[in-house]
């Protein structure tokens, strides 16, 4: 195709060669038969394999594509893809701009601005395929949203005790003043966590995250979670339930790391749960692998199934997603590990994430 497209269509192959998209050409099972210099440097930049005869979830490394039996536009998730919306409206004649999100292999994750458009090119249908990465832009926005929603909560809130404590001092009311600085202890541990949190997924997506393996005790990880969430969760009462399969356990790893991960998984629980609601916090061993689990009753639709852990993505509005992404990113690039869930009616949703039980023997 890009000899013909060279030899033929000249004017096709300049333009293709030229414009910051990255540019596909599909056949008519959405297969690719050309690329452009665009999509080579963004492969080579992103370690992928640039290939024709693969579809465009295969050349982007999508996991639902790779982990699945079925191919690019056969899952189950791809009907909530715009790639796929696109590429298939495409086919009926309609052009259409579409976002897409795809979470890739190795903790990564994309991004993307596409649209589609039926091309003839020597009596034969092709799909025009354009896309545009803007990750870095949704990033920016969605890290400086984030960052300054969650400050300015927390600052709201120290603001109000503060003047709760002065009103108390003024009446000399010291059993008031003990109760409500608890609450500012609190505040001021949710807002180290926050700032502690930003910092540290900052530098992991820079690939600047450094790794210090110690000797953690498990246990004594999600003990100091759990509390930390009983502490300062003020809004609903959740009762917190540690399980593990024996009184100790000790793995090799970065326990900073480690603990944000799991500081993550038991927020998104505790966010998801009602008031009076359990959260389950455990851990067990296999041979070779340690599994951390968070379990709450909640129980997620369909096409949110399909978007956790990918960047940006939340229930709680645009912007607002980066707790499944950066317990994914962190586990998967950092701890050499691997995260996944479930959710039912009977089991409510689970986080797990699998690490090995030492860093050193990968």
């Amino acid at each position: 195709m890009t000899n013909l497209l060279h030899d033929s269509y000249p004017v096709l192959f300049a333009v293709s060669e030229t414009v910051h998209e990255m540019l596909f050409i599909l056949d008519h099972d959405r297969r690719i038969v050309f690329y452009n210099k665009q999509f080579s440097d963004f492969a080579e930049n992103n370690q992928l394999n640039p290939a024709t005869g693969v579809r465009p979830g295969d050349i982007f490394r999508c996991v639902n594509a790779l982990e699945n039996a079925d191919v690019c536009g056969e899952t189950k998730f791809c009907r909530y893809c715009g790639a796929y919306q696109a590429i298939t409206n495409a086919a009926e004649g309609k052009r259409q701009l579409e976002q897409c999100r795809i979470k890739a292999e190795n903790g990564l994750s994309y991004d993307l601005k596409v649209s589609t458009s039926k091309l003839n090119i020597d009596n034969r249908l092709f799909t025009l395929f354009c896309v545009l990465d803007v990750s870095a832009e949704h990033r920016k926005q969605a890290l400086e949203k984030i960052f300054f929603h969650d400050i300015n909560n927390l600052a709201g809130g120290l603001t109000l005790i503060v003047d709760f404590i002065d009103s108390y001092a003024k009446r000399d009311d010291l059993n008031a003043i003990k109760e409500t600085t608890s609450l500012l202890t609190g505040a001021m541990s949710s807002l180290n966590n926050e700032l502690r949190s930003s910092y540290m997924l900052a530098l992991a997506e820079k690939d600047e995250l450094d790794v210090m393996e110690t000797s953690c005790n498990i246990q004594k990880i999600l003990v100091s979670v759990a509390a930390f969430f009983k502490e300062t969760t003020l809004d609903k009462s959740i009762t917190f339930v540690i399980e593990s399969d024996r009184e100790e356990t000790f793995v090799n790893t970065d326990e900073n790391i480690l603990k944000r991960v799991v500081t993550n998984m038991t927020k998104n629980a505790v966010e998801a749960s009602k008031d009076g609601d359990s959260v389950v916090v455990g851990s067990r061993m296999t041979e070779d692998r340690l599994i951390i689990y968070v379990q709450n009753n909640c129980v997620m639709k369909e096409e949110i199934k399909a978007s956790i852990f990918q960047r940006s993505f939340s229930t709680k509005g645009i912007g607002r997603g980066l707790g499944t992404y950066s317990m994914r990113l962190l586990t998967e690039r950092y701890l050499k590990g691997a995260v996944y869930f479930s959710s039912t009616e009977e089991t409510g949703t689970i986080f797990y994430i699998e690490i090995p039980l030492s860093l050193s023997d990968l």
